[in-house]
């Protein structure tokens, strides 16, 4: 009886031992920001391959609310990048992690609601995201292209605050990026300022070069009054289609809400954006 429990934990052992191996999608790393004065952490996701040629180079893309869909998009790119006829290249990919969204990812400082409106008692908050956008593109930016084997092509993806972060950046600071990809922004913000200010933006710029994808979770609330479809729906239709050469992408999700739509919104974007 002996001989045969020894026999049966020689056999089980290389299972054992093969089940105990880690699987591992990406590492932690951090830096402090000396624009934000703060410790900033940030994952790292490398293509399957990056170890094995040496002389390929990759684009990257910076995923913002890293630590909400860092495993998702690796799933998704790794999914579009070894299909048949592949959608995506290999792409590193920098998830960002938060430490004040509100502070870091809106434009203005604003007390107004989702409605527009705004209580006598509510006090600004916000519009600190040029200071993180000099982060980004000053400080962790440089670490990356230093530290890794990268092409200079850049995209930026957003969901929420952070879409609202992406569409400001795609509107002001066009160049910083070659590719964004934003979910259901925040277009609510500061009474919808930014999507009144968008024709204004787009005059006299060429795009030339640049993508843009913007889902929209477009599923119905009762629970609340909330000026954000309009402000998208007018940014969507007859603003964006005025941008000269500008490669658009949008979609709607009628079957999903803010917090449901940002997985199924990266992943038709990057369907969109580098499908053929």
């Amino acid at each position: 009886m002996i001989r045969i429990q020894i026999s049966l934990i020689l056999l089980l052992l290389p299972l054992t031992l093969w089940s105990q191996e880690d699987i591992c999608i990406g590492k932690k790393h951090f830096l402090y920001s000396t624009v934000l004065q703060e410790d900033r952490h940030y994952w790292v996701h490398l293509p399957d391959n990056y170890g094995l040629d040496t002389a390929q180079t990759y684009p990257v893309i910076y995923l913002l609310d890293g630590d909400s869909f860092f495993h998702a998009l690796a799933g998704i790119c790794k999914t579009f990048s070894t299909v048949k006829g592949k959608v995506i290249p290999p792409s590193i990919i920098i998830g960002v992690l938060n430490i004040d969204r509100t502070r870091d990812l809106t434009p203005t400082a604003s007390a107004a609601g989702r409605d527009g409106k705004i209580d006598p008692d509510a006090t600004p908050q916000g519009g600190g995201s040029e200071q993180f956008s000099r982060f980004l593109t000053e400080e962790l930016r440089p670490v990356i292209d230093n530290t890794y084997r990268t092409n200079g092509r850049n995209m930026l993806i957003g969901h929420s605050y952070a879409g609202l972060f992406t569409v400001n950046t795609f509107f002001r600071h066009t160049g910083l990026f070659d590719t964004y990809l934003a979910v259901d922004p925040s277009l609510w913000w500061d009474q919808g300022k930014l999507a009144e200010e968008a024709e204004k933006l787009i005059k006299g710029k060429d795009f030339t070069g640049k993508s843009l994808y913007i889902g929209v979770a477009s599923k119905k609330r009762t629970d609340r009054v909330d000026i954000h479809l309009n402000k998208v729906n007018r940014l969507l239709r007859e603003v964006l289609p005025q941008a000269e050469n500008l490669r658009f992408f949008s979609k709607s999700f009628p079957e999903e809400n803010h917090g449901t739509v940002a997985v199924p919104g990266i992943y038709d974007g990057i369907k969109q954006l580098f499908g053929k």
